[in-house]
């Protein structure tokens, strides 16, 4: 398991309690006054081979939590204006800027499947971290 340091939330309370969205999506809001440390809930999607949409908000960290340890498919990816850091099985996106929908993929170390994210940015984006599952 990757360093849940990262997340500032412990796995145990954030995985038991883990609410579920629906496949694909990352559309709901939460509220912007909550501190990312302080939720102890992630956000559940599945990958079901299909394009998994992210949304972040400009100018906070966002976690997602894969379901393998991964490595960017392609170390010649990018997201404008957005670290990308990749701890194990955590990806760590952290946008300064506002960009529109752009495609990122991953590769799991363990099975080989290919995680393909189509993430964008603005200020009305999500923060809570993302979890997901297979």
């Amino acid at each position: 398991m990757a360093s849940i340091a990262l997340l500032n939330i412990a796995w145990g309370s954030a995985n038991s309690l883990a609410q579920t969205t629906p496949a694909n999506s990352d559309t709901a809001t939460t509220s912007p006054g909550i501190a990312q440390d302080s939720w102890l809930e992630f956000r559940e999607t599945r990958y079901n081979n299909e394009p998994i949409l992210l949304h972040l908000r400009r100018g906070y960290e966002r976690a997602v939590l894969m379901p393998e340890p991964i490595r960017l498919l392609d170390d010649s990816q990018t997201l404008p204006g957005c670290a990308v850091e990749i701890d194990t099985d955590v990806v760590g996106f952290f946008p300064v800027q506002t960009f529109a929908r752009k495609s990122i993929k991953f590769v799991g170390l363990q099975s080989g499947t290919v995680y393909e994210l189509r993430v964008r940015a603005s200020p009305e984006g999500i923060r809570q971290p993302l979890q997901i599952t297979r």
